[in-house]
């Protein structure tokens, strides 16, 4: 993990396209940038493989951005819109209407992880870039609330079914813990070198039953009762 210091947020250094076509030459670089991260992380990318896979030249790439660090935050803005979009169609109440906790907690969990299993090696890119660029770092944690808040306006919407004395409280532990817990034993927050040597998934599916059962059971446990 790099430990420099953070480079500053600064305004977007990306152009607007003079004709279409430059416009649809540009979102292929994007494009062609998120296969890139998702293959081999921040570390490995280069405009130069850019180029190389999608066929748009580095100095037509030039005309629309300042360098690679303009690439790297337009192709964040345009994978966030992506994950932000399966985060909403796996976090919309009407597919949820009529489930009670034990039910959908679990199920929550599961699609989450499996959601992070498709987009979190990009997602493992940016997390890890967002450590040295506040602009990276920012788009991030807006993501972040987002996701947090849809998932805890979901689960609190079955409050009559919660037992814990304080339901915000508990809900939004809940969620840190899974995400938290996803993230890490996904290796999303280190180096693809270090990812590798943590060996792979093996017992996510276990983890991930695991996770629906402890969060159910905490926010279920009726203490005044010990039970």
């Amino acid at each position: 993990m790099p430990t420099s210091q953070k480079r500053p947020a600064k305004p977007s250094g990306i152009r607007a396209p003079k004709q279409e076509r430059s416009q649809r030459s540009f979102e292929l670089v994007l494009d062609t940038a998120l296969e890139l991260l998702a293959e081999q992380g921040f570390q490995g990318f280069s405009l130069t493989e850019v180029s190389r896979r999608s066929k748009v030249s580095v100095g037509a790439i030039y005309t629309r951005v300042d360098g690679k660090d303009d690439v790297l935050r337009a192709a964040q803005e345009r994978f966030q819109e992506q994950f932000s979009a399966d985060q909403r169609e796996l976090l919309r109440a009407d597919r949820w209407e009529g489930k009670p906790l034990a039910d959908l907690l679990p199920a929550l969990i599961e699609g989450f992880a499996r959601l992070l299993e498709r987009r979190g090696k990009v997602l493992g890119a940016f997390m890890q870039l967002g450590a040295v660029d506040e602009t990276v770092a920012r788009v991030g944690k807006v993501g972040y609330f987002d996701l947090r808040d849809r998932f805890t306006a979901l689960v609190l919407a079955r409050r009559d079914e919660i037992r814990h004395p304080d339901p915000e409280r508990a809900v939004g532990s809940c969620f840190v813990t899974v995400y938290a817990t996803l993230a890490r034993a996904m290796a999303l927050d280190v180096a693809a070198e270090a990812a590798e040597a943590a060996g792979g998934d093996g017992g996510l599916s276990a983890l991930v039953e695991d996770l629906g059962g402890m969060t159910l059971s905490f926010l279920c446990f009726d203490r005044s009762s010990g039970s």
